[in-house]
């Protein structure tokens, strides 16, 4: 496992319960409800949305979906509610963990499942559509996670990715820091240029304050 796994591994374990809060525009303590309800659930939300009309779009029904780094499921359990069978790979056994309860308590066990793995080496089955929704930031070489994720797409890779915006750089940088973990702000041109490279055509790019939805899809 590399060192920029590892070191996402143990912060995405230690945040899981808060991570999965912030969805619900809630939080542990009154810090961390004003955090998630002003900055990090209210991203949530908006990329929700978008995800949830690009899903519509793509009709889902009978889909296969491969989510990777698919946290505490919330994009999984979406596409898996719109018809979609969906399989789900985390490196973190406590966003997992939330994923299966969220799983069993909406029905749709039959639907979707998760599993535990590095999507940077473990083997990637080949699916309709695959997600990479706020991964490619936590590794430093995050070509290899586009090129593997391109491989395994069908028809559709569907990114969603942070922007560089200067304050939320800042702010970001600090708490991670603060946590031992890093991130990575790769201009957005270098995660279309990869993808593109990697044998995709950018189909669609929707843009958000805090994030882009970049969509692919197979040339020809």
């Amino acid at each position: 496992m590399s060192d920029d796994t590892q070191r996402a591994r143990d912060y995405f374990d230690a945040l899981a319960p808060e991570y999965n809060r912030a969805f619900r525009l809630a939080g542990r303590n009154p810090l961390s409800a004003a955090v998630n309800r002003l900055f990090r659930g209210r991203t949530f939300a908006r990329r929700m949305r978008r995800l949830e009309a690009t899903f519509r779009d793509l009709d889902t029904e009978g889909l296969e979906v491969l989510d990777l780094g698919c946290g505490s499921g919330q994009v999984s359990l979406l596409a898996a509610s719109m018809g979609a069978r969906v399989r789900g790979i985390d490196i973190a056994p406590r966003m997992l963990a939330i994923a299966r309860d969220s799983t069993q308590r909406l029905n749709l066990a039959e639907r979707v499942r998760f599993e535990e793995g590095d999507v940077a080496v473990c083997p990637l089955p080949e699916a309709d559509v695959v997600l990479l929704i706020g991964v490619v930031e936590y590794y430093r070489d995050f070509a290899t996670i586009i090129h593997r994720a391109a491989a395994a797409a069908r028809r559709q890779l569907i990114v969603a990715h942070t922007t560089r915006v200067a304050y939320r750089m800042l702010l970001r940088r600090i708490l991670f820091r603060l946590s031992g973990a890093r991130v990575y702000f790769h201009p957005m041109d270098q995660v279309i240029a990869v993808a593109t490279a990697a044998g995709l055509a950018l189909l669609e790019e929707q843009r958000e304050h805090a994030f882009s939805i970049l969509r692919f899809g197979r040339r020809g």
